[in-house]
């Protein structure tokens, strides 16, 4: 159950969104903690629409709409007013941000390599993973881990999804697989699966989070979406839906993302 401040958050993202102007939250993400349910709007990205909603005071609504990559590629050929939530600028070939428009960090992020426990694999380097079987999610490939099997390096088996990947995971059926630390840690929890996974100290590569904002949207809202973002990071309200969303109450920080 969210929150009461979450739910009240809500609430007042449908009371002030009938005059607003709608932008599409476009997300490439289908799996928690980013989309929990689509249907009952749950999720990270769900919780960013409606916070940036709120804070706007009635000048835009952020519309989510969930789409496999496949088709963020053919969105992101076409001019308009949009968003990507939480994605990093060098996924989409943009490492200098000249391309598109980005805001600020909301998070780092880092890709882990995991293992069964009852054969953990320590990262050190590529030559660590030679000869070994991973798997890859269909439409959720990890660059590494693409470049690993093209170079012959790696043997894949495409899933459906990362919990069946995990489970082949947990049952030996694969070497290793490498996911986002904060998809790996929610899906790792919510599956019971921390006594048979293991997380190698050293992670493949780091990144930041940020707001992807297509090339054609009016610079006032990259600015204000930036500023707001600077707001958040210094208010630490975004920092309460993370813990909200990912039960982190409990847990050491340190181990998790970075909460910016």
């Amino acid at each position: 159950m969210r929150p009461l401040w979450i739910v009240s958050a809500l609430l007042c993202y449908s009371v002030i969104t009938s005059a607003a102007q709608v932008i599409e939250m476009v997300s490439p993400y289908d799996t928690p903690p980013f989309v929990v349910d689509q249907k009952k709007e749950q999720g990270l990205v769900y919780d960013l629409a409606s916070l940036l909603t709120v804070r706007s005071q009635g000048k835009y609504q952020f519309k989510v709409v969930v789409v496999p990559r496949v088709r963020l590629q053919k969105i992101l050929q076409r001019s308009g007013v949009y968003v990507v939530p939480l994605v990093s600028p060098k996924w989409f070939g943009d490492g200098d941000e000249k391309k598109y428009l980005w805001t600020s960090a909301l998070m780092e992020d880092e890709n882990l390599v995991l293992s069964p426990r009852k054969r953990a694999l320590e990262y050190e380097s590529p030559a660590s993973l030679q000869g070994k079987r991973t798997s890859i999610v269909l439409g959720h490939a990890v660059e590494p881990v693409q470049q690993l099997e093209k170079a012959g390096m790696v043997k894949a088996e495409s899933t459906q999804s990362f919990n069946n990947s995990l489970r082949m995971l947990a049952r030996g059926r694969i070497d290793f697989m490498v996911m986002g630390r904060i998809v790996a840690v929610y899906l790792i929890r919510d599956l019971g699966l921390e006594d048979q996974i293991y997380i190698s100290d050293k992670t493949i590569e780091r990144f930041d989070r940020k707001i992807l904002v297509s090339p054609q949207s009016q610079k006032d809202l990259h600015k204000w979406l930036e500023g707001e973002i600077q707001r958040l990071r210094r208010s630490g309200e975004w920092k309460k839906y993370l813990r909200a969303e990912l039960s982190l109450k409990n847990c050491d920080l340190a181990a998790d993302p970075q909460f910016i």
